[in-house]
């Protein structure tokens, strides 16, 4: 079986590289040809380059977009060339057997294809792109346009996947949708290695974007009058007045910078606590690489979080009412049994609900039931 998967717009294979998420991206893909043979062609908004990201996957060819036309510095003009972009690779998607768009946005590309192919479809999104708009205040044409492209993706799609159960909900209340499932995030392997004790002591990690998402002024709010620093692992705009925040409130606050996911997997086996205070989230996986790896999870009290962390059996909810963080903590210090029944209740759950060879067997599941409607 040949896959055509399309890349989310504007994203590469030199985007994932340079992120840190090629290798742990390609995993799946690669699951999916050692287990059932499944190859790819994988398209992508990058240039000829694009071959190098992905030598010794000889089950994956490449058809990178800006090969057939030079990337534009104007944002609408790369928009509307994205349009004709199905056209100008008809040809060389005859031979697959189904197309799969990678996030909602770019979507248009994939469903263009779907119909001057005659393929079926499916648009696997890893968050709601609409009510991210929503919770982050973005101008009503934009939550408009949000709106229109999940309207689309949805009616048009043989099959619309969604890594969250709240997400799925959120949807349902605006759309008829028949043909949604839930495929969520993953992890490859339950990987403690290294012994809590052994551990950084008075140290916490969180993992995300420097962004007002993160809500990593409640993390350092929560440290205040502590002995424990916070370590970041992310980049954005907002690393100088966080900075400035720690200084002002007298929490140690240090940036780590980015690493590959395989470099991170190792970094969280320093750290005995993982905090994500999101204001809102998809199914992070940031919560499954950091609860796998043996960290006592920390996450705020939404329903995507809650999907996950089930408070006091498998990690903590946080309360903004009071300093939960480390008022849970110092319980944890000082109970052993406590602590290694939440840490063993992690892994079991991640087991049962959130491994890679699970998904792998889903996926080529919903695989054989389009080609065979088809």
């Amino acid at each position: 079986m040949l896959v055509g998967l399309f890349f989310t717009y504007e994203y590469s294979l030199k985007t994932w590289h340079e992120s840190g998420t090629l290798n742990k991206e390609l995993e799946i893909y690669k699951m999916l040809n050692e287990k059932y043979g499944v190859r790819f062609k994988f398209i992508t908004y990058g240039d000829k380059n694009e071959i190098d990201y992905i030598k010794g996957y000889d089950f994956i060819s490449v058809i990178p977009v800006f090969t057939y036309f030079k990337k534009s510095k104007i944002k609408i003009i790369n928009i509307i060339r994205s349009i004709f972009i199905p056209f100008l690779i008809k040809d060389q998607l005859d031979d697959v057997s189904i197309l799969k768009q990678h996030q909602l946005l770019g979507s248009w590309t994939a469903i263009i294809s779907k119909y001057i192919n005659n393929k079926p479809l499916i648009i696997r999104t890893g968050y709601d792109m609409f009510l991210f708009s929503k919770k982050e205040n973005k101008n009503l044409l934009k939550r408009f346009l949000y709106y229109l492209l999940t309207l689309v993706s949805v009616k048009l799609s043989d099959l619309y996947t969604m890594s969250s159960e709240s997400d799925a909900q959120h949807l349902k209340k605006y759309f008829k949708i028949k043909n949604l499932k839930i495929r969520k995030n993953w992890v490859n392997e339950i990987n403690l290695i290294k012994r809590f004790e052994e551990r950084y002591q008075n140290k916490i990690i969180a993992v995300g974007r420097l962004e007002e998402q993160k809500n990593y002024r409640y993390i350092i709010d929560s440290l205040v009058g502590s002995n424990f620093s916070l370590d970041i692992v992310g980049k954005g705009s907002m690393e100088k007045s966080l900075r400035t925040y720690a200084i002002k409130n007298n929490v140690n606050l240090n940036y780590l910078g980015i690493f590959e996911n395989e470099k991170l997997m190792d970094i969280y086996q320093n750290y005995k606590y993982f905090v994500l205070a999101s204001h809102y989230e998809g199914n992070p996986k940031v919560i499954l690489e950091a609860m796998s790896s043996g960290c006592i999870c920390f996450v705020s009290n939404i329903e995507n979080n809650k999907e996950i962390v089930i408070d006091k059996q498998n990690g903590f909810i946080l309360n903004e009412s009071t300093n939960s963080l480390i008022d849970n903590i110092k319980k944890l210090e000082a109970d052993n049994v406590l602590r290694d029944e939440i840490i063993n209740n992690g892994k079991k759950f991640l087991e049962d609900n959130y491994l890679l060879s699970d998904l792998v067997d889903k996926e080529f599941s919903d695989y054989k039931s389009l080609v065979k409607k088809n």
